[in-house]
């Protein structure tokens, strides 16, 4: 994989937004939910009289307990009184003989429910107008101000490619998507992500649009709601835990890239609070995949499922304190207590500034494509096995001749898939020198405070620290060697940003770093000292970089002393 990424615009694969996968798909969206509804009928037809009365009861205990006790603006209207209702129906059921039979209705009802909840609709009136309004959106967010402010539409979505880059095998993907049902899967960091790939794809890629998943809570807004509504996005309420639920969200799943649907799929489930790139997956929707491949080669349909890592990078996370700060509070629990500090009018006109008249980058790098099996693909869709030689996956599921249903078999398969799409993460991560003066800060922070964890660590005082330079640089040195070495063995993406001279790196680094924070995380202060003005957000991008263990294999000898270099 290129270490540089792609600037090129992409022509759209389909300019007639009528040939889309997402469109054709919402034209029959009432039929679709009846047979969402029906898959998920006859999965628990198949449950025993006694399972599937624990299962309606079970259910309908924490939905109401749900309502009761975490109530959201987007919940669907009416929701204690028909859960109320689906009591009443469930006692009564247990007076019948055909109870079974009953408890089937009530289920059946609740699914049906639940699959009009998730299904979501495209309007291509409402895409063109979001294309329009995300341009002007994300170029007030990504682009400097200033003369570009009052240029057209057109030539903002073409400034946005400086800013907006791209990495990875485009072409082939472009190629995949012809023939083939393509499933995303990135890196979640913040609520921006859906938008920003859904919008890089259709700018840069000239992809058709993608269906993506949105959790419920995102439609408290009317604004992004009445968008997401008509954009393609299915509703995921992460509240909701019961089996019906769960198995009705497969279902939707599985049966929409069946249809040629192309989606994003964020496996880690939800944001990553510490700002660490994801390594524990949800299997429940990757596994859906592999439900949905087996279906279309017992169809003999050719049509793959490929799923392709992607990893997303910010210079600048808008929610990256309040996420760290979850993940403190949630991982620490008495260990950490929040301390409110309050920022200066200084700060806030810096924040004003900077908005205003910096810009910043956002990367989007695509890992190899590949099947349900996590076997690598070739231009033609052909699956790679271990041995490099080409297999047909319908071996995965024939027994002597006939299709066969293990599900222990196929969950190891998927646990293999989801350790390959970590793996693939790990490649594709894309280091940015904001991320390494963040990680070299804050390991300095740890050498300096030795017996301190990192909960004490992030409550220290920042206005009582200055981070020694000397030691810093050569930190720096010392990491950007080891990101060297371990680009080299296809570890990660190594930018030529981080090649060039030191201090010109370090520069950008700093200057870069959480740019639209108000508190800064690191910056050189009116007396040339490097601080930092918030230990929280300096610890989420440092965490960029603390999969690889880099602080092992660091010779700390090479550092200088940190006393000494106080005292200087």
């Amino acid at each position: 994989m290129s270490n540089e990424p792609n600037i090129k615009k992409y022509p759209h694969l389909l300019p007639n937004l009528e040939d889309w996968p997402i469109y054709k798909f919402s034209q029959d969206r009432d039929s679709f939910i009846k047979k969402v509804s029906n898959d998920v009928i006859q999965f628990f037809s198949k449950y025993s009289p006694e399972d599937l009365d624990q299962t309606l009861a079970k259910t309908i205990y924490q939905e109401k307990q749900r309502i009761k006790s975490n109530p959201w603006k987007a919940d669907p209207p009416n929701e204690m009184q028909f859960f109320r209702k689906l009591q009443n129906e469930y006692n009564d059921n247990h007076q019948f003989s055909n109870k079974t039979d009953r408890n089937m209705e009530s289920v059946s009802r609740l699914i049906k429910r639940y699959t009009i909840e998730i299904t979501g609709q495209f309007n291509h009136k409402t895409f063109l107008f979001a294309r329009k309004l995300l341009t002007l959106f994300f170029h007030t967010m990504f682009y400097p101000l200033g003369k570009s402010f009052f240029k057209s539409t057109a030539k903002k979505r073409e400034q946005l490619l400086s800013v907006m880059r791209i990495n990875g095998e485009i072409d082939q993907l472009r190629l995949l998507s012809r023939d083939h049902t393509i499933v995303m899967v990135p890196t979640h960091s913040s609520n921006l992500d859906s938008i920003l790939v859904g919008y890089m794809i259709d700018s840069i890629t000239g992809l058709p649009a993608f269906s993506y998943g949105a959790g419920l809570n995102l439609y408290d807004s009317e604004f992004f709601g009445f968008f997401m509504n008509r954009l393609g996005a299915y509703r995921v309420d992460r509240r909701k835990k019961n089996l019906i639920y769960l198995q009705t969200l497969s279902s939707y799943s599985k049966l929409s890239v069946m249809r040629g649907v192309h989606t994003i799929f964020f496996p880690g489930g939800t944001r990553s609070r510490s700002g660490e790139i994801e390594n524990k997956l949800k299997l429940g929707l990757l596994n859906s995949l592999l439900l949905a491949q087996r279906q279309l080669i017992e169809n003999n349909e050719s049509r793959k499922i490929v799923l392709v890592p992607v990893v997303l990078t910010y210079e600048s996370v808008l929610e990256a304190r309040s996420l760290i700060l979850q993940h403190l509070k949630s991982t620490g629990q008495e260990k950490y207590t929040a301390r409110d500090r309050a920022s200066s009018i200084g700060q806030y006109f810096s924040f004003i500034r900077r908005f205003l008249t910096k810009g910043s980058h956002v990367y989007m790098s695509f890992g190899k494509p590949m099947d349900v099996f996590g076997n690598y693909l070739t231009d033609k869709a052909e699956s790679i096995g271990h041995s490099g030689k080409i297999i047909d996956l319908k071996d995965y599921f024939i027994r002597q001749g006939d299709f066969v249903i293990d599900s222990q078999r196929e969950s190891i398969y998927t646990k293999e898939l989801g350790e390959k799409i970590v793996e693939q993460f790990n490649k594709s991560n894309y280091i940015l020198p904001a991320h390494l003066v963040a990680y070299c800060a804050f390991q300095l922070l740890i050498r300096m405070n030795p017996g301190q964890d990192i909960y004490s660590l992030v409550q220290l005082p920042e206005e009582e620290f200055a981070f020694p330079k000397r030691a810093f640089k050569q930190l720096c040195k010392e990491v950007i060697a080891l990101l060297i070495k371990l680009n080299q063995e296809e570890k990660l993406i190594l930018p030529e940003l981080l090649t060039q001279d030191l201090d010109v790196v370090i520069e950008d680094g700093i200057r870069n770093l959480g740019i639209y924070h108000i508190k800064r995380p690191l910056v050189i202060d009116q007396f040339k000292r490097l601080i930092s003005e918030d230990f929280l957000s300096l610890l989420f991008y440092h965490n960029k970089l603390s999969h690889l263990k880099l602080e092992d294999m660091i010779i700390w000898d090479h550092i200088s002393l940190v006393q000494e270099e106080l005292a200087d």
